[in-house]
């Protein structure tokens, strides 16, 4: 199984060079690029004229280091009404996106559904705000659609959270439940240009079982962000170090025959400490990554 995981919290610190090189020295098969929310807030090379002779750079890095670029997370941070304005603001940062993925030879790009309306209240016209959204997201996918097939790009969807403001905590939002899950996945026209991406932090601070997510989710889980939290934030800590039961999901991968890569979103390991030490806070999370695959290739071979 692959190894990767994602690039953006390292990058922010030692530049795009310096990241790569830690990573694939640490032991990593592959890196997810992490294209938000620097793109949404137009900070990189790829949101400028130059972007296919920076893709070139980024390989040849990947290259001389026997890295390759496996996933990507699409960008997700923008600022919709009630009816987004699809044309304006969201669709050429994933059109591009899409492009600079073809170019760095990526299959996977993680596309957050939208779920701006708080999603179990009621709506108009006796909608809730599910099902406003539920549409939204169809029309959403169903515009990405054409582009992901020009660049050759299989959208991930992503089960996310909401914020209630009002008793400050994190609530179920769209993809939550995995039933639901399965049934938007499962309603797309030509699903070819579609997998799902499996948050084991987001399962959590929902309610949810990792574990379960994936069970229910079955063949359809081609993706994962590999991460641990407490249950009550969305922290993207390092297996073990929240509450999240490691040995049922990678059990219920081995039951689900999963044939993807093992990506890690932990984004906080680098946090408080110097440059000296980020060598060895991503030996770490590599090795944790491996100990776990062990686990998964011990839980296959019983079956």
């Amino acid at each position: 199984m692959i190894l990767s995981t994602e690039n953006g919290a390292l990058r922010a610190l030692v530049g795009e060079r310096r990241a790569i090189e830690i990573l694939a020295r640490a032991g990593f098969d592959a890196i997810d690029y992490t294209f938000t929310p620097w793109m949404e807030r137009g900070e990189m090379p790829w949101n400028g004229n130059e972007y296919t002779a920076y893709a070139k750079e980024v390989n040849q890095i990947a290259k001389d280091n026997g890295v390759f670029f496996n996933q990507a997370h699409a960008p997700f941070i923008f600022h919709t009404s009630y009816l987004p304005d699809w044309n304006r603001e969201i669709l050429p940062l994933q059109i591009r996106c899409m492009e600079a993925c073809a170019l760095l030879g990526i299959p996977h790009m993680v596309v957050h559904p939208v779920h701006h309306l708080p999603y179990n209240r009621q709506g108009k016209a006796g909608e809730t705000n599910a099902d406003i959204i539920w549409k939204l997201n169809q029309e959403y996918y169903h515009l990405l659609q054409p582009y992901a097939k020009q660049f050759g790009v299989k959208m991930c969807l992503e089960n996310m959270f909401g914020e209630d403001p009002r008793r400050g905590c994190l609530v179920p939002d769209m993809f939550s439940d995995p039933h639901e899950y399965a049934q938007f996945f499962d309603s797309l026209e030509d699903s070819d240009n579609f997998t799902c991406c499996v948050d084991t932090g987001h399962s959590g601070i929902v309610g949810q079982d990792a574990g379960d997510t994936i069970r229910v989710l079955g063949s359809r889980v081609k993706a994962l962000h590999i991460n641990d939290n407490d249950y009550r934030s969305d922290g993207h800590l390092i297996p073990f170090q929240g509450k999240i039961d490691w040995d049922d999901v990678m059990k219920a991968l081995a039951q689900v025959h999963y044939s993807g890569d093992f990506t890690f979103e932990a984004l906080h390991l680098y946090e408080g400490t110097d440059d000296s030490f980020y060598p060895v806070a991503a030996k770490y999370l590599h090795d944790v990554g491996r100990y776990l695959i062990g686990k998964f290739e011990a839980y296959s071979a019983r079956l």
